[in-house]
């Protein structure tokens, strides 16, 4: 029998997109301003995925998006004092105009174009730590986010080794 290596849906959230951050996190988000989801702790201490897909929508008033702009997003992991992310800059659920000292663990470029209301797009493949953790999101859109709703889901999944 042949080896072989395939994709298989994670322990915790698995293939079907969850709430990564919660949409009143994202509302009126200014433009170079970062939140770290309220959503409550991924353990993947316990489930122990791989791999996890970010996807994204965001509702912007209609404007031309400029070359450079993107959406950035943080893995945090919760420190060793059970209570502080990352670098302890973000409160859960608290855009603030902050960046974390990490580089971002995924960026998704925003192409230019004129009359954007809607800036979507997948981050895939993201590596997993085996902790907990929550995700901070940063708009670099060049434009704030408007009252609507904003969407922002995961999947996780890893690598099935059969031999």
């Amino acid at each position: 029998m042949a080896s072989r290596t395939a994709w298989t849906a994670g322990n915790g959230q698995g293939l079907t997109y969850g709430t990564l951050i919660n949409s009143a996190d994202l509302v009126s988000m200014a433009n170079a301003n970062t939140v770290l989801s309220s959503v409550a702790d991924i353990a993947n201490g316990t489930f122990l995925d791989m791999f996890m897909d970010i996807s994204f929508s965001f509702a912007i008033s209609s404007s031309t998006i400029v070359a450079g702009a993107n959406i950035a997003f943080w893995i945090e992991l919760l420190n060793q004092d059970g209570s502080t992310y990352g670098d302890g800059q973000l409160a859960p659920g608290t855009p603030a105009a902050k960046t974390p000292s990490p580089a971002p663990d995924g960026t998704f470029p925003l192409f230019a174009a004129a009359s954007q209301t809607t800036l979507v797009g997948t981050v895939r493949r993201l590596e997993l730590p085996p902790a907990s953790f929550r995700v901070a999101a940063q708009n670099n859109s060049g434009f704030t986010f408007t009252a609507g709703t904003q969407a922002c889901k995961f999947r996780t999944y890893n690598l099935n080794l059969n031999n």
